[in-house]
């Protein structure tokens, strides 16, 4: 009876520490996609910073741009000077939306995921 008691024990300690053994080991494991999503914020941040300076680059001679923003897998918006009561406003946006749409198939940003993806947005002042 003594020794079928304690074995009882034994089985019960061991189920309970196994227990948390393995809770634990899960816990560690929900932990890791945590650090995974570090990287991949900085490789968004990368690609995002890319787009922005190449499309900057690409247009500094253009003297109606102002600020580059980028929405991540989205757009690409250019905020402007131009009126859009200005007779010549569709064309100066028709000309950067094709120089953005030039710019985002180049070379330079082949290594950007999902390049395709971006919408080219010309805002009016």
């Amino acid at each position: 009876m003594k020794k079928s008691i304690i074995g009882l024990g034994v089985i019960v300690c061991l189920a309970v520490c196994a227990y948390f053994v393995f809770t634990y080991n899960s816990e560690e494991k929900v932990a890791l996609p945590d650090s995974t999503q570090v990287v991949d914020h900085e490789s968004i941040n990368r690609e995002m910073s890319l787009i922005t300076m190449e499309v900057m680059e690409g247009l500094k001679g253009n003297d109606v741009v102002g600020d580059i923003t980028t929405d991540y897998q989205k757009s690409v918006t250019i905020q402007t000077s131009i009126k859009s009561s200005d007779k010549n406003a569709d064309a100066l946006k028709s000309d950067i939306e094709e120089t953005v749409n030039e710019i985002l198939k180049s070379e330079e940003l082949k290594s950007v995921s999902k390049v395709d993806s971006y919408k080219v947005i010309v805002d009016f002042k």
